[in-house]
């Protein structure tokens, strides 16, 4: 089996051994993903550039106490996500990005309620509404409840990676998301309501 056909944790056990090869393949992998994780809580392309690369020196220096039974991307995530806070101190806080312009540098285009080609101006017109209300409600969430949106539903990330990145238990994040949803729905129905 070639180097690139292995498992993330693969790689990092070939690591372990001295198969420097395979840290070039887990940075081929993960160097996009990082950069734009790191963007999401820097704003800021050169610093998320450095601190990607100093998650990627973290991985090869801490690559001995990497449990083979975890999965890596939540564990690497886990490590640029505490750079990236640690940056945030100590260069004072910066709030997060809204969801929508975190949506639109992702997808390189505004998070838009997908429409049909056979749609008229009228269901154009009436996607942009409930578009501008979901941005509206999304807007009102604390900066915790944010970040557990955008790995669950931009990052596309388990309920167990998310926590393993958050640092608390599957059923805090469960629990977590079904009161971010609750409560984003109830800010719908009454925006919805005072139209």
């Amino acid at each position: 089996m070639s180097v690139a056909e292995r498992t993330d944790e693969e790689l990092l056990t070939a690591l372990c051994q001295g198969e420097d090869a395979a840290l070039a393949v887990l940075v081929g992998r993960y160097q996009n993903d990082i950069l734009r994780f790191c963007v999401h809580y820097l704003k800021d392309v050169e610093r998320a550039k450095d601190i990607a690369q100093e998650t990627f020196l973290r991985v090869f220096v801490a690559r001995e106490r990497f449990d083979e039974r975890r999965k890596f991307r939540p564990w690497v995530l886990c490590i640029a996500r505490n750079l990236c806070l640690n940056e945030l101190k100590r260069k004072r806080t910066v709030p997060m990005e809204s969801l929508d312009a975190y949506s639109t540098r992702v997808r390189g285009r505004p998070g838009q309620v997908p429409g049909s080609n056979l749609d008229g101006p009228d269901e154009a017109a009436m996607a942009a509404e409930r578009q501008a209300a979901l941005e509206q409600a999304l807007d009102t969430l604390d900066e915790e409840s944010r970040e557990v949106v955008i790995l669950r539903f931009f990052e596309r990330m388990s309920a167990r990676d998310i926590a393993e990145i958050v640092g608390t238990t599957e059923g805090a994040i469960r629990t977590r998301l079904h009161r971010i949803l609750r409560t984003l729905r109830s800010a719908c129905t009454e925006q919805r309501e005072n139209l």
